[in-house]
């Protein structure tokens, strides 16, 4: 039994979200600890990598992980296991208004 249940919290969602962000972030594999951005970009500038190609391709990375971040809210991916899923859900005045939120990566706009 979940410790949460009694707080009717859905944490098996929960859970199962965060992992599915967490391996949009990883996807390319473990790679450096966040700490280590900043000596990373100090060490490509002092090799001669121009500011703001590095800013680019930081926009580049982080619009990709937002892009898949978007998707995996829509499509998980395989059930099979009956893992429960989640849905974003539009409210007024903090209620439900029972519409649905979802396409949102096709509307991402990179050039905006």
């Amino acid at each position: 039994m979940d410790p949460h249940d009694d707080e009717n919290i859905p944490q098996r969602a929960r859970q199962r979200f965060l992992r599915g962000m967490w391996a949009i972030v990883d996807q390319h594999g473990p790679g450096p600890t966040f700490e280590r951005g900043e000596p990373a970009r100090a060490r490509l500038e002092a090799l001669g990598a121009d500011p703001d190609d590095l800013r680019a391709f930081a926009r580049m990375v982080a619009y990709e992980a937002l892009h898949s971040a978007l998707y995996f809210l829509d499509d998980p991916g395989d059930d099979a296991t009956g893992s429960p899923g989640w849905a974003l859900l539009e409210t007024s005045g903090g209620e439900p208004t029972g519409r649905l939120v979802q396409g949102l990566y096709e509307d991402l706009d990179p050039d905006r």
